[in-house]
């Protein structure tokens, strides 16, 4: 396996009402006999793997945000970062400041999103990734363990400040934006980008022989790490700017990628 292509799957690979597109599945199919396939995302486990199934990756993949690289196949993570608990803690402290809604991924056996109440917000993300929550009270309390992340969800511009106050208090996690309404704090050194390089390191494969899609500023630097960075038309400025390509459908991809 000396190539390898890499997809976002929210805003990328689905569509917006997070399904996959009779084109996107055609367009994957003239694409699989050239290239492996693999998808890199924010989700978990539980919420990725429908669209793992469906897509038929034999392929390891990179989970919540590159805490996570795993393979289905086998059952097992092969390489996973934990935020450490009062790291996790911390993060929430400077969050309660801001009108936002926290949901904690506690392990990848765990499909369970911790909350401290269920808000409309959070009923909206529970049925668009068809999750559980369980509402736990005081989260600062409740997170006595390492978790794989948190997600805050909240208005575009409230997250920008509380991305800006995160990274001036927490310098040494990952703070990072997944969608307009999503900021996610991760581990220190996660990222699509860092778990894509140590996935083809041990694939070995070079980064000339990458192609990695993403639509959003969580996919920056594996779109930067791959010879050929692809992002989508309606991403932000600075991720098409550091694209190779810039698409407006994955279905344009089998005519652009060399054979």
């Amino acid at each position: 396996m000396r190539r390898l292509l890499v997809f976002d799957l929210d805003g990328t690979l689905l569509d917006r009402d997070h399904r996959l597109s009779p084109d996107t599945h055609a367009a994957l199919g003239k694409l699989s006999r050239r290239y492996p396939i693999t998808v890199a995302t924010g989700r978990s486990r539980a919420s990725a793997a429908p669209f793992v199934m469906a897509l038929g990756i034999t392929v390891p993949v990179i989970l919540y945000n590159g805490a996570v690289v795993y393979d289905f196949l086998t059952g097992r993570a092969l390489h996973e970062r934990r935020l450490a608990a009062e790291e996790a803690r911390a993060a929430l402290r400077i969050a309660r400041a801001f009108p936002v809604d926290v949901e904690v991924y506690r392990d990848m056996c765990d499909p369970t999103l911790y909350v401290e109440r269920i808000t409309p917000r959070v009923a909206r993300f529970q049925r668009k990734e068809k999750l559980p929550a369980r509402e736990v009270g005081d989260l600062i309390a409740f997170l006595d363990f390492s978790p794989l992340k948190l997600l805050l969800l909240g208005e575009p511009g409230v997250l920008a400040a509380l991305q800006a106050e995160l990274e001036r208090g927490m310098p040494g996690i990952t703070v990072v934006r997944s969608e307009v309404d999503y900021l996610e704090v991760l581990p220190p050194g996660a990222s699509k980008g860092a778990a894509l390089r140590w996935l083809c390191e041990r694939l070995g494969i070079p980064p000339r022989g990458v192609v990695a899609v993403g639509d959003q500023l969580n996919d920056l630097e594996m779109v930067r790490y791959a010879g050929t960075g692809v992002a989508m038309a309606h991403g932000p400025p600075e991720l098409r700017r550091a694209a190779d390509l810039v698409i407006s459908s994955v279905a344009e991809l089998p005519g652009l990628l060399p054979p």
